[in-house]
C-alpha cells in the first residue's frame, strides 16, 4: 500500500500504525488532520495488559469499543495483540482519523476483527446502551475530562463489564483548581505530594456515583497517572446492594500541610495530631485501586515490548490492599530538615518494624505504608 506524501508508519509492539507526520514532529501532536500522541504509548501499553488480563479471566471472545479512537493506536493494538477480544469497534468523529485506521487494519490483517464508525461519541454509545448491544469493554479516552461521557458509556457497557477512562485534566483534579474539580467530579481536588491519587480517586468516585444512580456499583481493578493524565479501570455491578456497598467507600482525604498527617473518612477540620487547620478532598473514592486477582493475571502477559508496563504492574501488586494515600520521602525529609535516605531502606526499616510497605506507581520516591506519618518520620530520620 502506497502512503500519501503526509502519512508515516509508525510500529507499536506488533501493530503498524498509520499517523500524520505532523503528529511525529510535534511537541505537542495537533488534533488536525488526525490525532495520535505517540507520548501515550505506555499508557496504550498498560491497557493491553489490563484488557488480556481480562479476557483471560472471564475466558470468553469479548467485544470492546474504542469510543474516541483518533488514528485507532489503542483499539487496533487491542485486535491485533490481545488473545480474547473478538471483535473491536474503533470510533471517531473526524473521517480522515477512521480512513487511516481502516488502511491501517489492511495492512495488519485485522480488518476482519475491526468495526468503524464515525459519529458523535455520545451518539455512538447511545446505540449500544440497550441489552444485547452493549460491549463487554468500554474505552473512553478524550481530550480533557471524560465525565461528559460517563453516563452513557456506563449504559454502554455489559453488567461485569470492563470501563476505563483517561482524564487529562490534571491540573484540576490534582489541585490547582479544586473549585473547579467541585463542579466537574462532585469533589474538591487537593494540592499535596499524592495529589495525583485524589485525582484518581475523585474520578472513580464520579464514576461510582454515576453507577449508583442506575442501581449500580463500580470494582476498581487498576489506576496509574503521569503528569498529563489519570487513568482508571473499573468493572460495573448491577444491584441496589452493591451501590450501598459503593457508597460506604465514598468519602473524604484529610491532610496536615504542618505534620503530614492524613486519614481517610469523614471530613475533618483540625489536625488530631499537631491541631492545625486540615485540609479536605472529596468526596472522593477511599476504597482499594486495584484489583489482586487482574494483577497477578496482568503480571504473566508479557511480550517483551511491554517491559515498561510490566514493571508498573508488578510495583501495583506490591500495593495492593494498602491504605489510600502515600509518604514522598522528599517532602518527609524536608519537613524534618535531614537528608533524604533511600527509598528501599524505608520501605525495608517499616518492614523490620512490623508494617507493610512497599513502592507506588504514583511517585518513584513514594511509600505506600500502614505505618502512621510518625513511624515514617522515624525511619527517615534514622536513615539520614
Amino acid at each position: 500500500m502506497a502512503l500519501e506524501a503526509d502519512v508515516v508508519e509508525v510500529k507499536e509492539g506488533d501493530t503498524i500504525i498509520l499517523a500524520p507526520k505532523s503528529s511525529i514532529f510535534e511537541d505537542v501532536p495537533p488534533r488536525s488532520p488526525a490525532f495520535y500522541n505517540p507520548a501515550a504509548k505506555l499508557n496504550r501499553d498498560v491497557s493491553l495488559k489490563i484488557y488480556s488480563a481480562y479476557a483471560n479471566l472471564k475466558r470468553l471472545d469479548l467485544i470492546l469499543a474504542d469510543t474516541l479512537c483518533g488514528v485507532g493506536a489503542r483499539g487496533l493494538r487491542v485486535a491485533k495483540e490481545c488473545d480474547g477480544i473478538a471483535k473491536v469497534y474503533l470510533n471517531d468523529l473526524n473521517p480522515r482519523a477512521i480512513e487511516l485506521a481502516k488502511q491501517a487494519a489492511v495492512l495488519n490483517d485485522i480488518s476482519d476483527r475491526c468495526v468503524f464508525s464515525t459519529k458523535d461519541a455520545l451518539l455512538f454509545l447511545a446505540e449500544h446502551s440497550t441489552p444485547g448491544s452493549r460491549f463487554d469493554v468500554v474505552d473512553v479516552d478524550p481530550f480533557g475530562s471524560p465525565v461528559p461521557y460517563l453516563p452513557a458509556s456506563i449504559r454502554a457497557v455489559k453488567r461485569g463489564g470492563l470501563l476505563s477512562l483517561t482524564a487529562t485534566d490534571t491540573a484540576v483534579l490534582c489541585g490547582v483548581y479544586p473549585r473547579i474539580a467541585l463542579r466537574r467530579y462532585g469533589g474538591l481536588s487537593m494540592r499535596c505530594e499524592y495529589g495525583n491519587e485524589v485525582g484518581a480517586r475523585l474520578l472513580l468516585g464520579s464514576a461510582a456515583k454515576q453507577a449508583m444512580s442506575i442501581n449500580s456499583g463500580i470494582n476498581p481493578v487498576f489506576a496509574h497517572a503521569s503528569r498529563h493524565y489519570i487513568r482508571v479501570y473499573f468493572t460495573l455491578e448491577s444491584g441496589a446492594s452493591k451501590a450501598d456497598e459503593n457508597l460506604r467507600k465514598i468519602g473524604y482525604i484529610n491532610h496536615c500541610g504542618g505534620c503530614g498527617y492524613r486519614e481517610g473518612g469523614e471530613q475533618k477540620s483540625l489536625c488530631p495530631r499537631c491541631g492545625a487547620k486540615m485540609l479536605s478532598a472529596g468526596p472522593l473514592w477511599i476504597g482499594d485501586l486495584y484489583s489482586k486477582s487482574m494483577l497477578e493475571t496482568a503480571s504473566k502477559f508479557k511480550p517483551n515490548h511491554l517491559k515498561p508496563a510490566d514493571k508498573i504492574v508488578t510495583l501495583a501488586l506490591d500495593e495492593c490492599d494498602l491504605p489510600p494515600t502515600y509518604y514522598v520521602m522528599d517532602k518527609v525529609a524536608a519537613r524534618l530538615s535531614v537528608a533524604t535516605p533511600s527509598t528501599n531502606d524505608v520501605i525495608n526499616f517499616l518492614k523490620s518494624k512490623g508494617f507493610r510497605a512497599a513502592r507506588t506507581i504514583f511517585n518513584p520516591k513514594g511509600v505506600r505504608t500502614d505505618a502512621q506519618v510518625e513511624d515514617v518520620e522515624e525511619a527517615v530520620s534514622s536513615l539520614k
